[in-house]
C-alpha cells in the first residue's frame, strides 16, 4: 500500500519537477540571448533578493503545514487539522505586509548596496506576494496528498510563465519580465484555493473529532517547528540566493550572468532531491506519528540506495559535459564551466543526504537538520568573505562546496545517531 502511494507520488512529483526546473533553465537562455550576461545578472540578483525573503517564510508556513497536516492525518484529529490550514493560508499574508513595508523603507540602500534599477520595485514586490502563495499552497496538498492534483496545477500555470517569458522577452520590455512569474503565481494560487475548497470534505471525512483538543499546544508547536525549520532550512537552501547577492555586491552584473546560468543547470537536477524530500517528508511524519517502525526502516533505507544510483548517474555526465552544456546559454557563458564542475559534487552530497535529512525534519529531531543549514549558511558566508575578492566566481563555488561538505555532513552524521537511537527505544 505504501510502496504503491510512494511510486504514485514520486511519479507525480517528478513530472511537476520536470516542470518547475525547466522554467528558471529556459528563463535565462531566453534572456541571456535575449539581453545579454549584463541584465541576466541583474535580474537574477533581483530575484535572489525576493527568494531569500520568501524561503523565510515558505519554510515558516510551507514546511511546517506539510509536516503538521500529515501528522494530523495519521493521527486522524480534525481540529488541530483546521488549524493547521488556517493558519497556512492567513500567516503569510500578514508577515508578508510587514516585509513589504520594511523593503519600501529601505528601498535605497537596498538597490545602492546590490545594483539594483529603481524600476524594480513593484516587480518584486509583486513577485514576492505571487512566489510566497505559490509555494505555502504547494506545500499544503503534498500535506493533505492532493499531490496529482497540484501537478496539474504546476504544469498549467508553469506553461503560462514560459509564454509569459518569451511574450516580454520579443516585445524587448526586460524590466516587465517578473511579472511572468507574478502572473503564473496568481493562476496556481487561484486553481489551488478552488480545487481545496471543493475537496476539503473529502480530505476530513476520515477524520475525528478530538475532545481534549488545546489550540494553545498545537499552536504552540506550530510555531516552535517553523522557528526551527525556518532558520535551517532558509539558511541551507538560501545559499545559492545568497551567493548571488554576494556577486551583486562584490563583483560585477556580467559575472552574476554567468554564475546564473550554472545555477540554472543545478536548479534543474535540484529536482531530483526536492522530489525527494517533498515525497518523503509527509510519509515519514506519518510513520511517525503512527509508530509504525517497521516500515520507516525499511522506506528510509531502500530511498537512500536509489538516490545514491540516480545522483551517480545524473551528475557524471554533468561534470564531463559542462563545457557543452553552458554553451547552450551563449558562447561567452562557457567559461562557467570550471564553476559548475566546482560545485557539482555538493549537488551529489545534496541527493544522497535526503532520506537522512527527511527523517530529521519530519520527527522530533527536526532541531538538528535546522543546526546543519547554519553550519552551511555560516560556512559558506565565511569562505566568500575571505575567497571572492581574489578568486571571483571560484570563490564563490568553493564556498558553496565547503558549506554543503561540512553542513550536511553533521547532519548525515546526526541523522544516523538519531535515527538508530529512535529505533533502539521504539524496540526496547
Amino acid at each position: 500500500m505504501i510502496q504503491s502511494r510512494l511510486l504514485g507520488n514520486s511519479i507525480y512529483t517528478g513530472i511537476a519537477l520536470f516542470f518547475v526546473g525547466t522554467v528558471p533553465f529556459i528563463f535565462n537562455i531566453i534572456v541571456a540571448r535575449y539581453f545579454g550576461k549584463d541584465l541576466l545578472g541583474e535580474i537574477n540578483v533581483s530575484l535572489s533578493f525576493c527568494l531569500l525573503i520568501t524561503l523565510f517564510v515558505t519554510n515558516f508556513f510551507g514546511t511546517t503545514s506539510n509536516k503538521f497536516l500529515s501528522e494530523y492525518r495519521g493521527r486522524k484529529e480534525l481540529e488541530p487539522f483546521n488549524l493547521v490550514v488556517l493558519i497556512s493560508l492567513l500567516g503569510p499574508l500578514i508577515v508578508n505586509i510587514i516585509l513589504i513595508l520594511l523593503i519600501f523603507l529601505f528601498w535605497e540602500t537596498i538597490s545602492l548596496k546590490f545594483s539594483l534599477s529603481e524600476h524594480m520595485l513593484i516587480p518584486m514586490i509583486l513577485y514576492i506576494f505571487g512566489r510566497t502563495y505559490y509555494i505555502v499552497i504547494r506545500k499544503v496538498y503534498y500535506g493533505i496528498n492532493l499531490i496529482a492534483n497540484y501537478t496539474a496545477i504546476e504544469i498549467v500555470s508553469d506553461i503560462i510563465i514560459l509564454i509569459s517569458i518569451f511574450t516580454i522577452c520579443q516585445l524587448g520590455v526586460s524590466d516587465q519580465i517578473l511579472f511572468s512569474f507574478t502572473f503564473g503565481y496568481l493562476i496556481f494560487s487561484l486553481i489551488g484555493l478552488v480545487i481545496l475548497f471543493f475537496n476539503y470534505k473529502i480530505i476530513t471525512s476520515q477524520l475525528r473529532s478530538v475532545k481534549s483538543f488545546n489550540y494553545a499546544n498545537v499552536y504552540n508547536n506550530y510555531i516552535k517547528y517553523g522557528f526551527i525549520t525556518m532558520i535551517g532550512n532558509a539558511s541551507s537552501a538560501g545559499t545559492s540566493y545568497l551567493s548571488m547577492l554576494f556577486i551583486g555586491f562584490y563583483l560585477s552584473n556580467s559575472q552574476a550572468g554567468i554564475y546564473s546560468s550554472v545555477l540554472a543547470i543545478i536548479s534543474i537536477l535540484m529536482f531530483i532531491p526536492r522530489l525527494f524530500s517533498q515525497v518523503l517528508l509527509p510519509e515519514f511524519s506519518n510513520l511517525f506519528g503512527s509508530g509504525n517502525v517497521k516500515q520507516l526502516k525499511n522506506t528510509l533505507f531502500v530511498s537512500l540506495f536509489f538516490l545514491t544510483i540516480i545522483g551517480t548517474i545524473a551528475l557524471l555526465p554533468l561534470y564531463i559535459f559542462s563545457y557543452e552544456i553552458l554553451s547552450l546559454f551563449g558562447n561567452s557563458f562557457v567559461e562557467g564551466s570550471q564553476i559548475l564542475r566546482i560545485m557539482t559534487p555538493a549537488l551529489f552530497i545534496r541527493i544522497v543526504s535526503v532520506p537522512i535529512v527527511t527523517f530529521l525534519s519530519s520527527t522530533k529531531y527536526v532541531i538538528y537538520p535546522n543546526i546543519g543549514g547554519v553550519i552551511i549558511l555560516i560556512t559558506s558566508v565565511g569562505t566568500w568573505m575571505l575567497l571572492t575578492p581574489s578568486y571571483q566566481l571560484s570563490g564563490i563555488a568553493y564556498g558553496y562546496l565547503v558549506g554543503t561538505a561540512f553542513g550536511i555532513g553533521y547532519q548525515i552524521t546526526m541523522g544516523l545517531i538519531m535515527f538508530n537511537k529512535y529505533i533502539n527505544t521504539i524496540e526496547a
